[in-house]
């Protein structure tokens, strides 16, 4: 059992958890971490239990390579080696071990007393995440489904609008991903997993259109939950990030222009139609009032044909990103 303080931020894709761990980010007591995937991707429950010196030397040097160049750059693991061989001083350690002690030597590392990993898909994983790490605090971001279906869309442009090292294969891996079926359900079961958590006193739910129209409040809320105080540059975080708008890494502020953004363009009826169709019962849990439609649109038709198609593409494209392919599918397709 873990005795590290720990904050996990967790949510579906494109609903503020990048934006969360600027936020907390800018605290001088919390360090956060670049997307690691370690969960669901690294370590699965299938994994044997205790590693071999070799095997927990590779996992560290892995660990400390994304942190380093992140998940698009995985190539130089061995270069973070020789570090791994002199922190790791135990044997017969298990994947979340290592895991833990990496968390400890990049926040020491970053003269901070607190960690905060901002993997979205971890909240697939919360059973497991709070059982290893019972002081935890999670964050769980839950945002309009229909604004997560227009940043989907459009994140394969990511690389052009200021994200310029992202690889022309994650482009089109995100243009594939699309389809706002599969987008809808995903967001559905990361809802459904939210709902689930919703009376533990250690998981907090941010509405993602909250946080950006009531920040301060917000965050001071958060810093309360949290146990930390409140500090004004928390406030003060650069505009980027978006996919349908360039970067604004000098505009230090929190933009509530986000909001309800799929109002102003760029979706189709159908896409709208869908999104709503298959998310109706979270979107109603959460508060997201529905736009009403007399006829459902001929559009869907086109949808409908080419969602398997997608799907197929889709499973291929992210086949490598999945540890236990059955557990993946499973957690965000068969959920009751």
């Amino acid at each position: 059992m873990s005795k590290l303080k720990q904050i996990f931020i967790v949510g579906s894709s494109r609903s503020g958890t990048t934006m969360m761990g600027r936020i907390l980010g800018n605290h001088s007591a919390i360090h956060t971490f670049k997307e690691l995937h370690f969960f669901g991707t690294i370590w699965t429950n299938s994994v044997k239990i205790t590693l071999t010196k070799k095997e927990q030397i590779n996992l560290l040097s892995h660990l400390f390579c994304i942190e380093k160049n992140g998940l698009f750059n995985q190539n130089k693991i061995a270069q973070f080696n020789a570090k791994s061989s002199k922190i790791i001083n135990r044997k017969n350690l298990n994947h979340l071990e290592i895991y833990e002690l990496f968390l400890k030597e990049i926040t020491t590392e970053n003269s901070a007393t607190i960690s905060c990993e901002q993997t979205p898909k971890n909240m697939y994983y919360l059973n497991e995440i709070l059982d290893f790490f019972p002081d935890a605090k999670v964050i769980n971001m839950v945002r309009d489904q229909r604004d997560v279906l227009l940043s989907q869309k459009n994140k394969w442009k990511r690389k052009f609008l200021g994200a310029s090292k992202i690889p022309l294969s994650e482009v089109v891996r995100a243009y594939i991903n699309y389809h706002p079926i599969l987008t809808a359900k995903v967001w559905s079961s990361s809802l459904f997993y939210t709902s689930k958590h919703s009376d533990n006193q250690k998981v907090k739910i941010i509405k993602f259109e909250e946080l950006l129209s009531k920040s301060e409040s917000s965050i001071k809320g958060i810093c309360d939950f949290l146990e930390i105080d409140f500090q004004e540059k928390m406030l003060k975080i650069p505009v980027v990030g978006s996919s349908t708008e360039n970067d604004l890494e000098e505009n230090l502020e929190i933009d509530n222009s986000k909001i309800e953004k799929w109002k102003k363009g760029g979706l189709s009826n159908a896409e709208i139609y869908l999104s709503q169709k298959i998310s109706n019962k979270m979107m109603n849990k959460f508060g997201y009032k529905m736009k009403k439609f007399s006829f459902p649109p001929i559009g869907i038709i086109f949808y409908i044909i080419t969602f398997p198609i997608k799907l197929v593409l889709s499973f291929l494209l992210n086949i490598n990103r999945m540890g236990n392919i059955f557990e993946v599918v499973k957690k965000r397709f068969f959920v009751k």
